[in-house]
């Protein structure tokens, strides 16, 4: 935390954060809550997965018959 706030304080000399001046762009600050952000690839993968677990148990149950 430290770190964080000492690379994001304007430099007297600089007039810059080192933050900006290694980077060339500032820092978002948006703490947003992981559950909302959308990522329609991790979506779709996501997705992907649950149908491919859904057949697996399927073909298992279809197995023990």
């Amino acid at each position: 935390m430290a770190k964080f706030a000492y690379n994001n304080t304007m430099h007297s000399l600089t007039q810059q954060t080192p933050f900006f001046t290694n980077y060339c762009l500032h820092p978002k600050f948006d703490i947003q809550d992981v559950n909302k952000v959308v990522n329609p690839i991790v979506e779709h993968q996501t997705m992907w997965l649950v149908d491919v677990q859904v057949q697996l148990v399927s073909n298992l149950e279809q197995t023990r018959r």
